[in-house]
């Protein structure tokens, strides 16, 4: 699903670049940015007092999911770490296509760019003029919290393929509508390393069902994910979801895991 894809997508950004990363900055690279046209808001629901339950949520998911051609949205992201008194913050905007096409765009704390053009996963750096390349599978096969979780449209499929709990239901507000928590653990036979032994909280309501608030917890570190603005099936060109690096750009080639 995207929450946590985007979650652990720019985490792991984050730290390559920490390794990767020269003292001396070069001047940047401008990258424009397609722009999307508007699309269409999420699907609103009609009040219910039916019981919200594991079959209810996992239908209006796929309602949704199967409506999902494209999609845009702003986020917001905060990285926490035990025992640490900073929180480090993300924001930018993301444009996706299926099946797995995504262009991230960060604006705080500082411009990057992250593009998967369905092959190849590029993460631009503005600040050091440095990219890191790495394939798509390659990618997903060495990051256990990749595993199934880079696409958007596809959030049913989590309710299966994780335990899933309804942890809250809120009583119904002004509107008429009720607020619900859905806690994902991996199922013991997944769980094959620290990495893969996550804990993801969904939050949504009943007027969209769309999880637009997102906790994933991994050992020590805790990120939270707010997407605000979505739309869906906007009009993406198709260059949007190309990269090339700049000529002057240092590249570096993730290995591939043996």
């Amino acid at each position: 699903m995207g929450n946590l894809a985007v979650a652990a997508l720019l985490v792991l950004t984050t730290s390559c670049f920490a390794k990767e990363a020269k003292k001396t900055a070069k001047a940047a690279a401008k990258i424009d940015v397609s722009s999307a046209a508007a699309g269409t808001e999420l699907t609103a629901y009609a009040p219910s007092t039916a019981p919200i339950t594991i079959q209810l949520i996992a239908l209006r998911f796929a309602e949704t999911d199967a409506k999902i051609n494209t999609l845009k949205a702003s986020f917001r992201q905060f990285v926490h770490m035990d025992g640490s008194d900073v929180t480090q913050t993300v924001e930018g905007d993301v444009l996706f296509k299926k099946p797995d096409l995504l262009r991230l765009t960060h604006r705080i704390p500082e411009p990057q760019t992250v593009v998967s053009d369905g092959t190849w996963l590029w993460v631009y750096r503005n600040s050091t003029n440095q990219v890191i390349q790495s394939r798509l599978d390659a990618w997903r096969k060495s990051e256990p919290m990749a595993q199934g979780l880079l696409d958007f449209g596809k959030s049913a499929d989590l309710l299966t393929r994780y335990e899933t709990e309804i942890t809250t239901v809120t009583a119904p507000g002004a509107d008429g509508h009720r607020s619900f928590t859905l806690t994902l653990k991996p199922k013991a036979a997944d769980r094959k390393g620290p990495d893969s032994d996550f804990v993801l909280t969904l939050k949504a309501d009943t007027k969209d069902f769309f999880p637009a608030d997102a906790t994933l917890r991994v050992g020590r570190v805790m990120i939270r994910s707010l997407f605000e603005g979505v739309r869906l099936n906007p009009a993406i060109p198709e260059e949007t979801f190309k990269f090339t690096p700049p000529a002057d750009a240092d590249l570096f080639k993730s290995p591939e895991p043996k």
